[in-house]
């Protein structure tokens, strides 16, 4: 009974290991890896960039900028490249910026200017004219009007009527930009502390700057805010009513303006 049962067994294993040899005989032969193409390499320009923040209006220095490795196709058509320009670190150094610049952003040539004056000059637009106006609290929508914000110009004076003085408002000047609150600027809201100020700065044309300086000795000057849907650089000129009678060279003349 032993006998068989061990002849059993071992015949079990030999068809075990026939069956194996077969299994390992018939596997495919394994494929062989294909070495995986290198990556294309990206084409790299050196772009001039802002080694840290540049506030508006300042001068800049050869710590504030750097060359950036950009990859050519993200590079800002408007870069200045170092292939163009290898000079530009010291060219640049000493102009001022028209506009805020954030540490890694591109230079551009048009946000800068070189000049030798002052800071409200070198950010004053071509043609346009600043003119300082004295203005209180609750003329300038209760401090509420910042540098930047586009504003109408009210004039509030006294007249003459029968039965005694009486007051008259009237819009002499609108869509005007607010350079300066007192010596803070657009670019410099964060960094100083607004209070209501005493002296708001406005862009304006040449003629614009007559009109205010005239209206300044007739009476008070307020701002009123605009909303900033009503207030876009290309906004269609808005006609203004009643104007402003001036008397110049002896001659009375009437002021009808608009922005």
């Amino acid at each position: 009974m032993k006998v068989a049962r061990l002849v059993i067994l071992g015949v079990a294993l030999g068809a075990g290991l026939l069956a194996a040899r077969m299994m390992m005989g018939s596997a495919p032969d394994p494929v062989p890896q294909q070495a995986s193409a290198p990556a294309p390499e990206i084409e790299r320009r050196e772009v001039l960039t802002a080694a840290r923040d540049v506030a508006l209006g300042t001068a800049l220095s050869a710590d504030d900028l750097s060359w950036a490795e950009w990859p050519k196709d993200l590079a800002p058509q408007n870069a200045i490249l170092r292939s163009d320009q290898p000079d530009a670190l010291d060219e640049f150094v000493g102009q001022i910026a028209k506009a805020p610049v954030y540490a890694g952003e591109p230079i551009r040539a048009e946000r800068l200017i070189a000049t030798d004056r002052g800071f409200m000059a070198a950010i004053l637009p071509k043609g346009k004219r600043a003119i300082g106006v004295s203005v209180e609290a609750l003329t300038t929508a209760g401090g509420f009007i910042l540098p930047g914000d586009k504003a109408d110009v009210i004039l509030t004076r006294q007249v003459n009527a029968r039965g005694g003085n009486s007051f008259t408002s009237e819009t002499i000047l609108q869509n005007i930009r607010v350079l300066a609150i007192d010596t803070t600027t657009a670019g410099e809201q964060d960094e100083k502390t607004l209070t209501p100020g005493q002296t708001a700065t406005l862009e304006l044309t040449p003629e614009q700057a007559e009109i205010v300086a005239q209206a300044s000795q007739l009476g008070t000057i307020s701002l009123v805010l605009r909303s900033a849907q009503d207030s876009a650089d290309d906004a269609e000129e808005e006609a203004v009513g009643g104007g402003v009678n001036f008397v110049k060279f002896g001659v009375p003349s009437h002021s009808r303006t608009n922005r």
